[in-house]
């Protein structure tokens, strides 16, 4: 019995992991790596495990951080069950159907950037007819505890990260032997809004859990309204755009929920909202048909406002002609596009186009992976490429640290006095923050032993 790591252990992009027992073996999550493009590319397009010998996969929840290369595998002919939540397949409909469209859409951009200056034509790393291959594979299943291969049992617990999202408990058998197995990444904070508490794990042997923010605090939760108030505020005042880089899948959705609260407050008059994404317009649809798994603060608003994901103050643009309108208006807004970390997508042409303006306002409101642009911004750089040329950075970039999805360091520890697993696992989280959590698990005597995985490595369970 053992758990061999392939991704999400040095850093915080790209988890995949390989579970094996009993002569099965189970992939749980199969993550896009975001980074510098041709390393993240390389990455991304090796297959690190012999598929023709997986039973199966588990996938935690459709960020595309855990899901976004599951088409890779169809392309390398996988063809076993894929089990998730139902809401998480709902969403990786519209999740895996983007990220190929977006693998097509860069490339032939790329294409016709290049090929003026002879390059070698760019090639897609999978197409939609691989994402179509991939998605007839998915079971949805409710937070239950299944069998997906001998001696493999799973269960899927909530969360509290994204809508539909799952932490995982393998039940492990060979022999007279069972190990418990939990793995808590992504892992929820409490007062989030829209979405439920995490649970907690019970007689769990060996705990693998992130430690995304293992060195800090967030901001409280509850802060979240308040700090994105005043940085509206004060970008209006300039009469500038707030340009907010986001993930289409749930913090889109909670920043509309915030600006609901806040404009219904009165603070603010009910300015021109922009969700420039036509995955976040899907996925919205998909949040109002699920209402029943979000929590008491999503129902309490919806009772005193009506409509919460789609109010009349937001517009959500499809088109390439809208995106572009939004562009090149110099009227006051705000605009919500993704990607989350700058690499793709509709918010690197808001960006090119509004980054050299000083009364714009950049709003960072998610974890930006190392070399990616949302981090360069968060670094302070003042000169960026964005799609090969270089802009000077005269917008403001305000980071808004109460929007993170993830636990912090007191939420983790807490976690794990919870749970009292007897191994503790550290991954999906940069090394400093790996190293700074665990010695504070050790300093409390939370578990025998603390450890941190290196890529490919193997862990023995029994």
């Amino acid at each position: 019995m053992r758990i061999q790591f392939f991704g999400g252990v040095e850093t915080v992009t790209g988890t995949k992991y390989l579970i094996q027992a009993n002569g099965s073996q189970v992939l749980r999550d199969y993550g896009m790596f975001q980074g510098r493009r041709k390393e993240a590319r390389k990455i991304n397009e090796n297959v690190p495990v012999d598929l023709e010998n997986v039973d199966a996969m588990v996938l935690s929840h459709a960020h595309i951080d855990h899901c976004g290369m599951i088409p890779i595998l169809a392309k390398h002919a996988y063809s076993k069950p894929i089990y998730a939540t139902r809401v998480t397949r709902d969403l990786c409909e519209i999740m895996l159907r983007d990220a190929a469209h977006i693998q097509e859409q860069d490339a032939a951009y790329l294409n016709q950037k290049t090929n003026r200056k002879g390059f070698k034509p760019v090639i897609p790393m999978f197409t939609t007819e691989d994402a179509e291959a991939a998605l007839k594979l998915f079971h949805g299943v409710g937070y239950e505890t299944i069998t997906v291969a001998p001696g493999i049992q799973v269960s899927f617990i909530e969360a509290g990260h994204i809508l539909g999202s799952a932490m995982n408990v393998f039940t492990l058998r060979e022999g007279d032997k069972k190990v418990r197995l939990g793995i808590a990444v992504d892992m929820g904070r409490h007062d989030l809004p829209i979405v439920r508490e995490p649970e907690t794990m019970a007689d769990i042997d060996v705990l693998v859990i992130e430690s995304t923010y293992g060195d800090r605090v967030h901001a409280n939760a509850v802060e979240a309204d308040a700090q994105l108030y005043e940085v509206v505020q004060a970008t209006l005042d300039k009469g500038g755009k707030v340009l907010i880089p986001s993930f289409a899948l749930e913090r889109a959705q909670e920043i509309i929920f915030h600006l609901a609260k806040i404009f219904s407050s009165g603070k603010l008059p009910e300015v021109p909202v922009y969700v420039d994404s036509p995955m976040a317009d899907a996925i919205t649809h998909v949040f109002n048909e699920s209402s029943h798994y979000m929590n008491d603060e999503f129902h309490e608003l919806r009772a005193k406002i009506g409509e919460v994901m789609r109010p009349p103050w937001v517009k959500f643009t499809s088109s390439v002609e809208e995106s572009r309108a939004v562009t090149d208006s110099k009227d006051p807004c705000i605009v919500i596009a993704a990607s989350g970390m700058c690499e793709y997508g509709r918010i690197l042409h808001h960006l090119k186009h509004g980054i050299e303006n000083p009364a714009n306002t950049i709003v960072i409101v998610g974890f930006q992976a190392a070399h990616t642009l949302g981090r360069r911004l968060v670094e302070g750089i003042d000169e960026v490429k964005i799609f090969g040329d270089t802009f000077k950075r005269q917008a403001e970039v305000k980071v808004l640290n109460a929007f993170s999805a993830h636990a912090d360091r007191n939420d983790l520890l807490a976690y794990v006095r919870k749970v009292k697993p007897r191994k503790v696992c550290l991954v999906h989280g940069e090394q400093m923050q790996r190293e700074t959590l665990a010695e504070a698990i050790l300093e409390e005597n939370l578990a025998e032993e603390v450890l941190l995985p290196m890529n490919e490595e193997i862990l023995e369970l029994g």
